[in-house]
């Protein structure tokens, strides 16, 4: 980010996008449908390029670029008056799994099934320990958490450890 945001020359842009747009693209589409992922990643990407000077170093280029994906979704959502999150819609079954025998067909169908219950179990989740979890999933630390969602890193574990018990009970499962 330091070489694009000293030059402005957009190969650096390119390779900053090349380094975070997808993790960026499936963050937004656990909490929103593909359309709207898209935009908000246009967004935030627009954003990076006309706001460049304004990021500190403090803390590290993705969780930036998502504390701008995250405030921008909130903010579209609250104007759509839907900030109600919908599920991951991305489970399907891929060509190479019908390729595969009976045994293969059927693990992909096995996890399909679970990837499906998993989706459904992170939509039931309230809101706030949704986005939570996702952002943890997205290997984001205990601090970065806080600072992208403007929360207190106390309040962010709360979150986390109310989702990871909310998606056991709802997953029926004893470890999560």
């Amino acid at each position: 980010m330091q070489q694009f945001q000293q030059s402005g020359q957009l190969q650096w842009l390119d390779k900053l996008i090349m380094q975070c747009g997808d993790d960026l693209y499936h963050f937004l589409l656990r909490q929103a449908d593909a359309q709207l992922a898209a935009d908000i990643c246009q967004q935030c990407w627009l954003k990076v390029l006309e706001n460049r000077h304004s990021y500190r170093a403090e803390s590290r280029f993705k969780t930036w670029l998502f504390t701008l994906a995250r405030n921008a979704l909130v903010d579209e959502l609250r104007r759509q008056q839907r900030w109600q999150l919908s599920a991951d819609k991305d489970s399907e079954v891929s060509v190479e799994a019908l390729r595969m025998g009976q045994e293969g067909i059927a693990e992909q169908l096995a996890l399909l099934q679970q990837k499906e219950r998993l989706a459904g179990a992170l939509a039931a989740l309230p809101t706030l320990q949704r986005e939570a979890i996702l952002l943890q999933l997205e290997e984001f630390s205990l601090d970065d958490i806080a600072h992208i969602t403007r929360e207190l890193p106390e309040t962010i574990k709360s979150r986390l450890r109310y989702a990871r018990e909310r998606l056991a009970l709802l997953m029926g499962e004893d470890n999560v």
